[in-house]
């Protein structure tokens, strides 16, 4: 069976990795050097005194262990079932690349357009339809 559809996955992985690293960088800062957090607030993963970035660096972490977790479920039923095409790791590539784009975007920039909507919706929506783009395809293969 053909593993390609794994390296993605790996990727996505890594990523969730690095970023992890980052908020925890970005906590121990706000922690030492800030001195916006006193008392019992830097135990709490909200940091309601933290600076932007790492309140979006953590939501943009939960984030990685929500949508993300359908990917890796599909790539790997693909993967079992023997379906693993060149489409699929296409698309699987694709699906990363508007990730950590979504990923940056959200951690660094953040900012709304239209009175409210968030500019990385515009890179979440596509990895959104490539998901269902793959489960589609792959029930119509089963």
């Amino acid at each position: 069976m053909n593993t390609e559809i794994f390296i993605p996955m790996q990727y996505m992985i890594g990523m969730s990795i690095i970023v992890m690293f980052f908020v925890t960088a970005l906590r121990l800062k706000a922690i030492y050097l800030g001195n916006k957090l006193s008392g019992e607030n830097y135990r709490h993963p909200e940091f309601p005194e933290g600076s932007n970035m790492l309140k979006n660096a953590q939501r943009n972490l939960i984030n990685l262990f929500e949508f993300p977790v359908i990917f890796y479920a599909l790539c790997i039923m693909i993967y079992v079932t023997g379906n693993v095409d060149e489409m699929f790791v296409s698309l699987a590539w694709y699906f990363l690349y508007f990730r950590i784009a979504h990923s940056v975007y959200h951690i660094l920039f953040n900012h709304l357009i239209l009175g409210g909507l968030p500019v990385r919706a515009m890179l979440f929506l596509p990895s959104l339809i490539i998901i269902i783009m793959m489960t589609w395809r792959f029930y119509g293969m089963i």
